[in-house]
């Protein structure tokens, strides 16, 4: 399934290691190097429109999905995916796993469990307001996370920021992008923990002062891409940049700091409104954090009815271990160190990533583990968990926090969801929600004022329409099916494999019909079809191809799903001699069948890589054929791996430097390496080529 997930260009990159790219033996297009530079483009296309917010989300996930549907298609031959519901519908592969006694459980709908805000309500209410309202031109601004917005004169800096940060409207959009984004991750904070909402606080204020400390002591304004941005003290040492003798004195410090890639805007050149929105940004976020935590850690509501609920859970089933999951690893933290004392509790995130741990979550939660040990009852984890662990000693999913990703569901529910081994007969998912207190008690039960906004600051707009906790739970049910059903639909292979496996099991003569059926074999259908032309079947050495054209200057691979649907007839089809139309498309097609595309126009990293080695190589003839091999690969085969064509291009070709060079590149770029792409290249060119069948279309 990974795949599905991943950008074109690491797929193609994962491809490019088995693959060569203008030889490639993946029938399904014509060219795989054109094909996935077409879909990187498409890909960065979507991505542009997602950042500058031009589309909305669900025209996005559809322009994506199509995407990833192309990318399936491309990579069918040897991509083996079977989900539960492919095993389900092979009747061979059904009685195989009853034969093993593997049944899956039953994954019940997610159920909601609610906590009250007791004594904190209104506090709660006034914090939500503060941070999202419903103007967003209220509240808290982000003004820390967006200074080029503040620019009095932006066309002044358009050529300066786009030479330093690429796209300028871009960079812009991604900073207005990053503030909203702050905000929100600051309600889904305060809506995880107490605790996780604290430790924000606290990082926001002080970055957004050292901000400030720039402005007002170095009349400066940093911008960096990403990471922190040091205290301005620590570089000017409690000085004032405003003053000459320190200016000179900390410009080596500054050029350092413009090494590492940030940038500074004068003051001057910002409006006045951007020390202002930062200060107003400072003092509401001190406000915030005076309010809850001005006497001390506050009584935690959400965290003493998540305690409630776990042990009732436990009393009711002692042996239905509880995988507890939290979007961030200081609500894992935090739970562990309130709740370690009183239950049997263990924690897993990324920093907990140590051989001993694994091996403990192993043996407490693995059912098919060697050794069985039963010393915890709840394991709390954040996603780093949610791949390459089998939980399926639980039985229960708990969801901390508000889950706003479904896909991120299925995940968690497919750690205790195994296929090896079935503990349960049923699994449960518990989405925690807050309600407030005697909203029970009202005639009908309402998505409270609270409720409402917190969902609604954590998912958007989506969740505007809901207005009863009945219409609440089905969201969060139907998108889980949603999600579920993408990623367990059926393959599109399924019925052709369980017609084979049902014909060797009970017509075995049939596929020995099949096999006598003479090569080259060719006939004109009856029953009409979607396309009107010539299908071909071939194969070259184990590789196979589908060609169809309806004219013989157009011929076009297919993919098999295509090109078994064409095939596809009813038994009691009778065949016709083909047509006088067919020889010549025929002809054509049996021409090209294995003809491919070689020829890319290089991007412009290869085209510099190859420069230096043409340079390389009218300088060192000593190592022409070793040069010569490298830009075959690089030219002919686009089969070296970006990460190499960089360190060619990163090369020191200064004559001093030159041997040494090359020297550093035989010893990272070998040439058995290139030799033997260039081998595999040659052996696929001179396998035997077949044509098995051809059929005309009506």
């Amino acid at each position: 399934a990974t795949p599905y997930n991943n950008k074109p260009q690491d797929v193609f990159a994962l491809i490019k290691l088995f693959q060569i790219p203008t030889r490639s033996t993946l029938q399904t297009v014509d060219n795989l190097s054109l094909r996935f530079e077409e879909l990187i483009k498409e890909y960065k296309e979507i991505e542009r429109g997602r950042k500058k917010g031009k589309k909305d989300q669900k025209t996005l996930d559809r322009e994506i999905k199509a995407i990833a549907t192309k990318i399936r298609n491309l990579i069918s031959p040897f991509m083996i995916r079977r989900s539960r519901i492919d095993l389900q519908s092979i009747e061979a592969y059904r009685k195989d796993l009853e034969a093993q006694g593997i049944i899956f459980p039953e994954v019940k709908d997610p159920e909601l469990l609610e906590y009250e805000f007791d004594d904190l309500t209104e506090l709660y209410k006034w914090t939500l307001n503060k941070i999202a309202p419903e103007d967003e031109k209220k509240g808290f601004i982000g003004t820390r996370y967006k200074p080029v917005a503040y620019l009095k004169n932006i066309d002044k800096y358009k050529k300066f920021i786009t030479k330093q940060f690429g796209d300028e409207r871009l960079f812009r959009q991604s900073q207005l992008n990053m503030a909203s984004f702050m905000r929100r991750h600051l309600v889904r904070r305060f809506e995880s923990s107490i605790k996780a909402f604290q430790i924000s606080l606290d990082i926001m204020i002080k970055s957004s002062e050292i901000i400030l400390g720039w402005f007002d002591k170095a009349g400066l304004v940093p911008i960096f891409k990403k990471g922190n941005i040091p205290d301005v003290d620590q570089v000017l040492g409690n000085g004032s940049l405003l003053s000459d003798e320190v200016k000179e004195y900390n410009e080596a410090q500054f050029e350092e700091l413009r090494q590492k890639g940030y940038v500074f805007i004068p003051a001057k050149e910002i409006s006045v409104n951007f020390r202002k929105d930062l200060i107003k940004d400072i003092e509401l976020l001190k406000e915030i954090r005076d309010k809850w935590f001005g006497n001390g850690f506050p009584e935690d509501p959400k965290l003493k009815h998540f305690e409630k609920i776990v042990k009732e859970l436990l009393q009711k089933d002692p042996k239905r271990k509880i995988v507890v999951f939290s979007e961030f690893a200081d609500t894992a933290n935090y739970l562990y160190e309130e709740l370690k004392d009183r239950l049997r509790i263990f924690k897993y995130s990324a920093a907990d990533a140590t051989k001993e741990n694994k091996r403990i979550i192993h043996e407490e939660f693995d059912a098919s583990s060697k050794k069985r040990t039963n010393n915890y009852d709840i394991l709390i984890a954040t996603d780093a968990i949610s791949e390459g662990f089998n939980l399926n000693r639980a039985g229960t999913i708990f969801n901390y926090d508000i889950p706003y990703n479904p896909t991120r569901v299925i995940q968690r529910v497919g750690r205790i969801n195994r296929i090896n081994k079935k503990v349960f007969d049923e699994l449960y998912i518990y989405n925690f929600f807050p309600t407030e207190t005697g909203e029970a008690e009202t005639r009908i039960k309402q998505i409270s004022t609270l409720k409402f906004a917190m969902i609604n600051a954590v998912l958007g707009e989506d969740t505007k329409i809901l207005t009863s906790d009945e219409e609440l739970k089905s969201y969060f049910v139907e998108r889980y099916k949603k999600a579920f059903k993408e990623s367990e639909e059926k393959s599109w292979d399924v019925e052709y494999r369980d017609l084979l496996e049902r014909i060797k099991a009970t017509k075995p003569e049939l596929l020995e019909k099949a096999r006598e059926i003479p090569k080259r074999a060719r006939i004109r259908r009856t029953t009409s079809k979607d396309k009107k032309g010539v299908i071909v079947f071939g194969k070259k050495g184990n590789n196979h191809i589908f060609k169809f054209a309806n004219s013989p200057e157009n011929s076009v691979a297919l993919n098999g799903e295509e090109a078994l649907e064409l095939f596809k007839a009813l038994p009691l089809e009778e065949p016709q001699a083909v047509s006088t139309d067919f020889e010549n498309i025929y002809q054509s097609i049996k021409e090209s069948l294995f003809l491919r595309k070689n020829r890319v126009p290089m991007n412009r990293g290869e085209r510099d890589a190859v420069k230096v080695i043409d340079y390389l190589k009218e300088n060192c003839p000593a190592h022409r054929d070793y040069l010569e091999d490298l830009r075959k690969v690089v030219v002919d085969y686009r089969a070296l791996p970006e990460a190499y064509e960089k360190l060619i291009r990163n090369l020191d070709t200064n004559d001093t430097k030159i041997i040494e060079s090359i020297k550093f590149l035989k010893k990272e770029i070998p040439h058995e390496y290139l030799e033997s792409i260039i081998s595999r290249a040659n052996s696929i060119s001179e396998q035997s080529e077949t044509i098995i069948i051809s059929e005309e279309l009506i």
